[in-house]
């Protein structure tokens, strides 16, 4: 009978420690490309801070679609902290009022969601300012605008505590995909942590 064989990963090899500040509608998010194994072992884990938030923090896990081995679209140029429009390499297949992630392509690869507000050849304006700053040929691709899977670790009261570690697991098939984690919160900032492990073959 064929066993599965299990690669254990590394604490937050996918998103590590990132601060999610408060705000309502702050995240973070990465590419994940499970394309060439048999399943994903996710672990979404919410680190709390002094302040305890009232609010869930949202995992959302997206399908990444035309992607192949290489990100559809890339940027052409850089773009601060707070940009509200992005210069790619191409507008692509974006329409208006469309979500797709950016990420970066090195260093700490921080990324995140946003969404298009209107589209002048290669200049995607943005509905809101980005969290993080690009650089040249960091990473762009397009999402499903609807979160394939979405969980929220919570305790067994459904509340979270000041400085406390809550996380839940999602298993993935194969597949490239978007995760992201919203903090909803708009009083309390929070660390979040994304580790896979994977089955990647059976044997």
């Amino acid at each position: 009978m064929a066993a599965p064989v299990y690669s254990a990963g590394t604490v937050g090899n996918l998103i590590n420690a990132v601060s999610i500040a408060a705000g309502g509608s702050k995240d973070a998010a990465a590419f994940y490309d499970g394309s060439t194994v048999v399943e994903t072992q996710l672990t979404l884990e919410l680190i709390t801070g002094s302040t305890a938030p009232s609010k869930q923090t949202t995992f959302n896990i997206y399908k990444v679609y035309a992607a192949g081995s290489s990100a559809p679209l890339t940027f052409a140029s850089s773009a601060s902290a707070g940009a509200t429009t992005i210069t790619l390499n191409s507008a692509g297949s974006l329409q208006k009022g469309m979500q797709f992630l950016i990420q970066q392509a090195s260093g700490s690869k921080l990324g995140e969601v946003v969404t298009v507000s209107s589209i002048a050849g290669a200049a995607i304006t943005l509905a809101a300012g980005t969290i993080n700053a690009y650089s040249t040929n960091d990473l762009a691709y397009y999402i499903a605008q609807t979160a394939t899977f979405t969980a929220a670790p919570a305790s067994s009261s459904g509340s979270w505590s000041a400085s406390s570690d809550y996380s839940v697991a999602v298993f993935l098939g194969p597949g490239q995909w978007c995760v992201q984690a919203v903090n909803t919160d708009t009083s309390a900032s929070v660390t979040v942590n994304v580790t896979y492990d994977q089955v990647t073959k059976y044997q």
